[in-house]
């Protein structure tokens, strides 16, 4: 191809006839910088492609961590849930409106509980490759509410640890008999297994007293508020399975 483009010149250059020529350097020209652009559009198609699919590999990833996501909140939902019965029983009884329940794990009164934002600590720094605005809007408002259960979580537990267990230390609530035969050294046992590590009998005692009060009190309404931020988490969590989803099948 090139010694017949050369072959052309030659021969014009031969002959004189440079007007000829010239067009035909031009055309020639032309062309060079028609294939140019052809390589480069080919180029950056493939890029383009190539960029959708680590896109979707983030997507299919998303969607793996919002499965592991639904389990916690769903685990986390039904332990809070816990936790107000216990409160709702103890301000109960110390109405005389319930009698002592053996079900009811007493033991949550101390007790603290964790969150882990799964999507935001994984994906937050891929937020830049996403370009889908469906996907990406409904992962920022999911992110969004993570930080805002995360609060939720941190509030509660500020509560526990400032206001709680200095009321159960100060009135020796903890029975250390219990402590030493019934928690495992790894305290794999504690949240999972009803351990009555709180006197039933001195917790009686204070039944009606004002602290007792403030705290049930205290602890009922930010225990509502995590129980509130997860039945929303779990509907932003199907609202951006849903667009991705959708996302992948495009």
């Amino acid at each position: 191809m090139f010694k017949f483009f050369r072959h052309i010149r030659q021969q014009l250059l031969t002959e004189n006839k440079f007007s000829k020529y010239l067009i035909y350097a031009i055309g020639e020209i032309t062309l060079v910088v028609i294939g140019i652009l052809i390589a480069l559009q080919v180029n950056n198609w493939n890029e383009i492609r190539i960029a959708q699919k680590k896109e979707k590999k983030i997507y299919s990833k998303i969607l793996l961590d919002l499965a592991i996501a639904h389990n916690n909140v769903s685990s986390d939902f039904e332990r809070f849930q816990e936790h107000q019965k216990m409160h709702a029983q103890l301000y109960k009884e110390s109405r005389g409106l319930a009698d002592y329940d053996p079900a009811i794990n007493y033991h949550l009164l101390r007790l603290t509980r964790h969150y882990i934002p799964v999507i935001t600590e994984n994906y937050l720094s891929s937020m830049p490759m996403i370009t889908n605005e469906t996907v990406r809007t409904a992962l920022n408002d999911y992110i969004k509410e993570e930080k805002m259960t995360l609060k939720g979580y941190e509030d509660f537990n500020n509560i526990k640890m400032e206001m709680v267990r200095p009321f159960t230390e100060k009135n020796g609530l903890m029975s250390a008999d219990v402590v030493f035969r019934e928690v495992n050294p790894n305290w794999q046992n504690v949240r999972d297994t009803i351990i009555n590590l709180i006197s039933y009998d001195k917790l009686k005692e204070l039944y009606g007293t004002q602290e007792l009060d403030q705290i049930l009190s205290t602890l009922w309404l930010n225990t509502g508020y995590p129980l509130y931020r997860s039945e929303v988490q779990m509907e932003q969590i199907n609202k951006l399975k849903i667009c991705l989803e959708q996302a992948i099948n495009e």
